[in-house]
């Protein structure tokens, strides 16, 4: 299903049409009926307005100004069509916000997880087509239930709050970001696993000196991360198996001691990727 963004453009874009293709019918019929040429200015002027925009608006001022009519009622007529335009530019911001928070987790400040699995069908089926790459990592906090019973439920919420925010600077604008669950996080990438292990591993690194002070003690605690990679369509030939090639990498990583990037199977000259902090 589109999302409210791309349905909304759709609108726009088919109003500011209709709008357009009302106002040249209304030069085009100016010399032959008067009457129609208002009517369809009138016409043309309310549908730019409810497409909103720029756009909409420019389409609104310039049929106002073609208006059979005298002066003061073209005037009123443009600001009717500016006052449409900023209650619908209100309107799309308002949208925004409510499609932001939708599909954004309030504690990490990340993608939330049906959002996330959206996209990655929609890269797995984009790769299939056209060629290409695209991995997944799945991160999650070693000893993190051990975390928060020592330590609170607060102090735990603090150490994945700013867990999001080691992942949001390290990751770029083309890859997706999510909170799968609990303490599990997950990151889309186009590109290959070599990549994305090494976004991982840098991800483990600055989680590894990520601290929050808790209620129950004076110093700073923290904890790590292990990282399971995996790759489409190297690895899997579907998103669902994807998850599943990647899960099972994190499972070796925190099997084989946690605080390390494990990829989906051994690759030569990949071997930085097997490694724990030392």
């Amino acid at each position: 299903m589109a999302s409210l963004a791309v349905r909304r453009r759709r609108f726009r874009v088919a109003t500011i049409g209709v709008a357009v293709a009302l106002l040249v019918a209304a030069h085009l019929t100016a010399a032959i009926e008067p009457r129609a040429q208002a009517a369809l200015v009138a016409a043309g002027v309310g549908f730019a307005a409810s497409g909103g925009g720029v756009a909409g608006l420019l389409v609104g001022v310039f049929g106002a100004g073609l208006a059979p009519l005298d002066t003061p009622l073209r005037v009123a007529f443009a600001v009717g069509a500016v006052a449409i335009f900023d209650r619908a530019s209100r309107r799309d911001t308002e949208s925004d916000r409510v499609e932001r928070e939708a599909f954004t987790d309030r504690l990490t400040g990340l993608r939330t997880y049906a959002f996330f699995v959206d996209a990655l069908q929609r890269e797995v089926a984009r790769t299939r087509r056209y060629g290409g790459t695209c991995s997944l990592i799945i991160l999650d906090l070693d000893r993190f239930k051990e975390f928060n019973d020592r330590y609170g439920h607060a102090a735990g919420n603090d150490l994945l709050a700013r867990f999001g925010v080691v992942v949001r600077r390290a990751t770029r604008d083309s890859d997706i970001a999510a909170r799968y669950g609990g303490e599990e996080l997950v990151v889309l990438v186009p590109g290959d696993a070599d990549s994305a292990g090494r976004l991982a591993d840098r991800i483990r690194e600055a989680v590894a000196g990520t601290r929050v002070v808790p209620s129950r003690g004076r110093r700073p605690v923290g904890t790590t991360v292990s990282a399971g990679v995996a790759e489409f369509p190297a690895d899997a030939r579907s998103s669902d198996e994807l998850f599943a090639v990647a899960d099972a990498a994190l499972y070796r990583a925190k099997r084989d001691g946690r605080d390390q990037v494990a990829l989906s199977v051994e690759r030569p000259g990949r071997q930085w990727l097997e490694r724990r902090a030392g």
